[in-house]
């Protein structure tokens, strides 16, 4: 190998070293901040591994704000009824859209992709508006009820995937005696778990990590969601590092874990796409 091959493998490493670093940094002074002492945090110059392993920092975290659990458990609820109604929502839309042959559909379908360009703090005002008038504010109904009536995105990636799937399954059932809600239900459906699963993690991720939403709508700290409830920790724990990274962690335990269990169902999506032909 040559000096300029050397020097270009030599610099490709670097900008991967630094990228690592980048992504990766937050997380691991997260993890490393969390287990160690409050007094340990100020320590000069800091290090990565902490001194003494310790668990403290959660301790004080849940002692400082009680109602962890109860936010916790908020945003659990919001997610979950979110996640399924971008399911159900989306695919029956989608359903239509690759499925019945109107004369509309092609006027309508992108008239759908367009509301993806408008931005969400352009619908702020009105939506708040909306709300208020009935009389929604302080309910969690303005974070779930939206994702109910579909969502472009979601929309856009069922319709996508239901165009695979080969008509002539649709023929077979209607010999059978089935309907379209046949179809949709028994065939189209079962078929789709690849994409069911990566809306319900896009779903339920934009969820959990949506702090505008319940911030704007929510006024009572018993309804919070955990993503707005951190945000008082810092006023309340802002000398406390270890708590705060601690309260950081337990808000994206769910997410690595969803990832985690999803991860077999994408793979599996992948290997049943390519059968389907």
């Amino acid at each position: 190998m040559n000096s300029r091959k050397i020097a270009v493998k030599a610099s490709q490493y670097t900008m991967l070293i630094v990228a690592l670093m980048l992504f990766a940094g937050p997380l691991v002074w997260m993890l490393s901040t969390m287990l160690k002492t409050k007094a340990e945090t100020y320590k000069v110059p800091p290090t990565v591994l902490p001194d003494t392993f310790s668990l403290e920092a959660f301790e004080r975290l849940f002692a400082v704000q009680p109602m962890m659990w109860q936010w916790i458990q908020n945003s659990f609820i919001i997610s979950f009824f979110v996640a399924a109604g971008a399911v159900v929502s989306s695919s029956l839309v989608a359903y239509g859209f690759s499925r019945f042959a109107t004369k509309y559909r092609n006027i309508l379908f992108p008239v759908v992709l367009v509301t993806l360009m408008i931005p969400p703090s352009i619908m702020m005002i009105p939506s708040y508006v909306l709300f208020s008038k009935l009389n929604w504010i302080d309910t969690w109904l303005p974070l779930i009820v939206p994702a109910w009536l579909g969502g472009a995105y979601y929309i856009f990636l069922f319709r996508q995937f239901f165009m695979t799937i080969p008509q002539e399954l649709d023929e077979a059932t209607y010999l059978d005696g089935g309907n379209r809600w046949t179809v949709y239900a028994r065939v189209i459906m079962p078929l789709s778990k690849p994409i069911i699963m990566t809306t319900i993690i896009f779903a339920f991720v934009n969820s959990w990590l949506d702090f505008l939403g319940p911030f704007l709508y929510i006024k009572n700290p018993e309804m919070f969601t955990l993503s707005v409830g951190l945000q008082l920790l810092i006023g309340q724990t802002s000398q406390d590092l270890p708590a705060l990274a601690a309260g950081a962690f337990i808000s994206i335990v769910p997410i690595g874990l969803l990832y985690l269990f999803a991860q077999r169902y994408i793979v599996e999506g992948v290997v049943l796409t390519g059968t389907k032909g």
